[in-house]
């Protein structure tokens, strides 16, 4: 009985479908109650009724009824819970008929039937997401993917023109709700209905006289794309990347270039919290960590809402983003140069949110301290630096990979800098204060990986590229300590540790008489010539015992601020 009122109530949708834009479209409204939307929707759940979201015009009448919710003037179904469980019908329904027009609808009912663990509508949504990567992929080698949305020559259209107009002025002009209603619970293949607003936009092209892209829909769309992947599930994560990447092509701007894509929305603070929460997700069965490209691309409109009385979210917005980054570097999840890319447009959003806050009023100390707390605690130092040593120190002057160097050093150097003469000298110095020892090891690396060539290569022309690359590295690096007040730090601690202090070195005044620019991350009291004498002494000890048995006591009488009068109380423990 209830799967032939979810059939007849979906006929019944359909039938609304020719009252777009007209006064009758109100009254099906009142025949259409939430009790029946919700009694369609439990076909999403039962795979012998998943074909009945193939009735027909199901998809213009839901259209039809989101159009009938006015709140005031404007038109806001995603205000009510009618509005949004129109939407998902919808997207159940324009998912069905991209599987069955792929040939796949039989195959993802039968994996439902081979997995009753997993919930149907992740099934689903999944392979929704699949035949969109396919169709994108169809649209990058010159092939047809209009006509699974009926949009051919001689097809009959899941959607009309008209009701795909009126669904994007829908979609837009209630975006601020929408996102909240996609915040609040799981919504499946949306990415069904990105690919759909994306072939849209060459529809509309293709309608006008004389064809051309209508720049103004191109932006919206590209917009409300931006928002849905805020939200997306990770299984809809690739597909909706590269549409993403073709939407930002459209309107001729590259992400991480300092140019706002959008305009300011009102529901700014809506669209950070969107943000922090998908790279910090409670359920990561379903919202796994999502791509650092998708990270970079989301970054953007965070970067064109930042504004007044945002600064508050702005540290947790560095945290989840910075520990995204060090996750993908750590774990290789994309190739050397992609990595490197991606990190440089990182640091890039980092400049442009501090940027454009710098240029409406001055941080609070309470949020300068939380931003400067949140790069400490995160180790972004740690994560440009590791990223600086993966730079090609032999690259070619007309290879690719000297413009990546050039423009990852660039980035690094002008976001310390933004960083500097955003916050004062005071709480740059004291945030930063436990980093000097660490500066110091990575400078110590960065000298001696200019040293490491082979005699014969030292004066040739490859030769002195390391050289110069290291040097530039070099004079970045120091740059880095001069913005964050950490120089005087840093030669403290440079002239308090003279030698290595693990009993068994082999060479305790360090190369080149460098000193032990090492320490023990846990203490900061125990200096080292390198990591493998931390890690022997750490173990081993030599002649008194191995430092993991006192590190603590050494922590609590080391004060790196005050060397004098911690070294007495260092003696006496050792």
């Amino acid at each position: 009985m209830p799967r032939l009122l979810a059939s007849s109530a979906a006929k019944q949708i359909g039938s609304y479908s020719d009252q777009l834009n007209t006064r009758g479209s109100a009254k099906a409204a009142e025949q259409i109650t939430i009790q029946t939307l919700e009694t369609i929707l439990t076909m999403a759940e039962d795979l012998d009724t998943y074909k009945n979201f193939l009735s027909p015009r199901l998809m213009d009448g839901c259209i039809t009824l989101m159009q009938t919710i006015k709140c005031l003037i404007a038109v806001q179904p995603f205000s009510y819970e009618y509005g949004y469980l129109c939407l998902r019908i919808l997207l159940f329904s324009l998912g069905t008929y991209m599987l069955l027009k792929s040939d796949d609808l039989e195959l993802a009912i039968q994996n439902m039937i081979k997995s009753p663990e997993i919930e149907t509508p992740l099934i689903f949504s999944s392979h929704v997401a699949r035949v969109v990567q396919v169709q994108s992929q169809r649209d990058a080698q010159g092939l047809d993917c209009d006509s699974i949305l009926g949009w051919g020559l001689d097809n009959r259209p899941l959607i009309s023109p008209e009701h795909a107009k009126a669904l994007v002025e829908i979609l837009w002009d209630d975006r601020a709700n929408l996102l909240k209603a996609l915040m609040s619970t799981y919504t499946p293949a949306l990415s069904g209905l990105l690919f759909l607003l994306w072939r849209y936009i060459y529809l509309d092209a293709t309608l006008a006289s004389p064809p051309a892209l209508d720049m103004d829909l191109v932006k919206r769309i590209t917009e409300i794309h931006f928002r849905c992947m805020l939200v997306a599930t990770s299984d809809q994560g690739g597909p909706l990347l590269g549409i993403g990447d073709e939407l930002c092509e459209l309107i001729g701007i590259t992400p991480g270039e300092g140019i706002k894509m959008f305009p300011k929305s009102e529901d700014s603070q809506t669209i950070f919290e969107a943000y922090i929460k998908r790279l910090d997700p409670t359920d990561t069965r379903i919202y796994a960590p999502p791509n650092i490209l998708l990270v970079t691309i989301l970054l953007e409109l965070l970067v064109s809402n930042m504004g007044p009385g945002l600064e508050p979210l702005l540290p947790s917005v560095f945290a989840v983003t910075t520990r995204r980054f060090w996750t993908a570097l750590t774990g290789k999840e994309e190739v050397q140069t992609m990595l490197l890319g991606s990190t440089g447009m990182m640091l890039e959003h980092f400049k442009s949110l501090l940027q454009a806050n710098s240029r409406t009023n001055v941080l609070s100390q309470s949020v300068q301290k939380d931003i400067l707390e949140s790069f400490a605690n995160n180790d972004l130092i740690d994560l440009a630096a590791a990223a600086l040593f993966r730079l090609d120190a032999d690259a070619d002057e007309s290879s690719p990979a000297i413009d990546l160097n050039y423009n990852f050093l660039k980035s690094l150097q002008t976001t310390f800098d933004k960083i500097g003469a955003s916050h004062t000298p005071a709480l740059l110095e004291e945030c930063f204060r436990g980093y000097a020892t660490d500066w110091l090891k990575v400078q110590h690396q960065i000298n001696i990986r200019g040293m490491c060539m082979e005699l014969h290569n030292s004066r040739n022309e490859a030769g002195q590229r390391r050289k110069r690359h290291y040097e530039r590295c070099n004079g970045v690096w120091d740059s880095i300590a001069r913005m964050l007040r950490q120089k005087d730090n840093i030669e403290r601690a440079r002239k308090s540790w003279s030698g290595c202090m693990f009993l068994r070195c082999q060479d305790p005044i360090g190369i080149d008489r460098k000193g032990a620019p090492y320490a023990c991350s846990k203490c900061k009291a125990m200096p080292y010539c390198s990591s493998r004498c931390q890690a022997g002494d750490w173990v081993i000890g030599g002649e008194r015992d191995p430092h993991c048995t006192n590190c603590q006591q050494f922590s609590n009488v080391f004060n790196p601020t005050d060397l004098v009068a911690s070294f007495a109380s260092l003696m006496k423990l050792l």
